[in-house]
């Protein structure tokens, strides 16, 4: 079996690949801090493990007292990475802590008074705590698409707090031999364990990072980009086979065509997203909004009974109105047409109900909100 020194190193030399990976990968993200932080916590948490590990062939004030603040602050970095990548702030106290606790334990148990069983319960402790503070900075990442990469992270940072705290309860014992020693099985499972289970860590936080990279550029393959609403596209890999229980609202504004005319098309791209912004204050978890194309949109309701649905219409066609002004600078108004999904029917056959009930309206003297019939009507 490979000795501690030889197993730390090759964890030492994956730690910088993927180092250089994580600084490679900066220039092509929008999460270059984290990115950042990740890289640093590894170069800087596997050669506190490399110095730690060379007790015997270096001074025990380079090993121990910087040796093992330096893995408590490498890991630190990882968890503060990770806080960014959630888009929270870091929170250096959780692994500054430690780390000048291992630096006092270090100095105590490692020069003035030395203690191996001391020193590794302490450190043991400190790795735990790190392990629990890295799955909680992940836990706001869980519904975004990266069970993968979380469940990698997860496994190998729960493998490793079991780890230590065995080592913990030998050292308690009196079982416990210095790192820099062949030492036996028990010692060589530790190092081997530990340096491969951080390293699965470090490659499961960059997995996490590629996963949501790729749901990022799903989502903006799916909305438009004006108004952040879904674009058509994206519509049928959302809806259901059958819509029974939906109501649809088909919207149109008026005159959208003088608009441009008369004020531009940059005054028609305010106008646009302004209507994106009153559609989606109207959802309700499980609804969409949808461009359908040019100036028609269409809103879908779940579980909604037609008076209902005809009330956010009219709210819908209320605030487009009423908030256009201060919000665009223009005078707005829409058109709406409402349709109730029958049992067994897709998103066609409501679609053109709601279609024709926003031609109604149109008909009718626009701005306001028309009901479908219940006979499908052809426009």
């Amino acid at each position: 079996m490979p000795e501690p020194r030889a197993i730390t190193m090759a964890a030492f030399m994956a730690s910088l690949t993927l180092a250089a990976l994580a600084f490679w990968l900066v220039s092509h993200s929008r999460h270059g801090r984290a990115l950042r932080s990740w890289a640093a916590g590894s170069v800087l948490a596997s050669g506190g493990a490399l110095l730690n590990v060379s007790q015997g062939l270096v001074g025990a004030e380079l090993a121990l007292l910087v040796g093992n603040p330096a893995m408590v602050a490498g890991l630190g970095l990882l968890i503060d990475g990770t806080h960014r990548l959630a888009g929270k702030p870091p929170r250096q106290v959780w692994w500054l802590v430690p780390a000048v606790c291992l630096i006092l334990t270090s100095l105590w148990w490692g020069l003035w008074s030395p203690s191996l069983p001391h020193r590794v319960m302490a450190f043991s402790s400190a790795t735990i705590w790190l392990m629990g503070c890295l799955l909680f900075a992940l836990w706001p990442l869980r519904k975004r698409g990266t069970a993968l990469g979380l469940a990698f992270v997860a496994i190998a940072a729960l493998l490793l707090s079991v780890l230590m705290l065995v080592r913990a309860v030998w050292a308690w014992h009196g079982n416990i031999q210095p790192v820099y020693v062949l030492g036996s099985p028990f010692n060589m499972v530790v190092y081997l364990v530990g340096a491969m289970s951080f390293v699965a860590i470090q490659t499961g936080l960059l997995l996490v990072h590629q996963l949501l990279v790729i749901n990022d550029l799903q989502a903006e393959a799916e909305r438009d980009s004006l108004t952040g609403l879904l674009n058509r596209h994206a519509l049928a890999s959302c809806l259901p086979t059958v819509l029974d229980g939906w109501a649809l609202v088909a919207v149109d504004l008026d005159h959208f065509k003088h608009v441009n005319d008369t004020h531009g098309h940059a005054a028609g791209d305010r106008v646009l997203a302004f209507v994106g912004q009153v559609l989606l204050r109207q959802l309700r978890e499980g609804d969409m909004a949808v461009r359908m194309g040019g100036e028609e949109f269409a809103v879908l309701l779940y579980n909604m009974e037609e008076p209902g649905a005809y009330a956010v219409a009219e709210r819908l066609r209320d605030d487009l109105q009423r908030l256009a002004p201060d919000s665009t600078g223009l005078a707005v108004t829409a058109s709406l047409g409402l349709a109730m999904a029958s049992t067994g029917t897709d998103f066609s056959t409501p679609w053109r109900q709601a279609d024709a009930a926003l031609y109604s309206a149109k008909s009718k003297g626009r701005n306001r909100v028309e009901r479908a019939s219940t006979q499908e009507v052809t426009p």
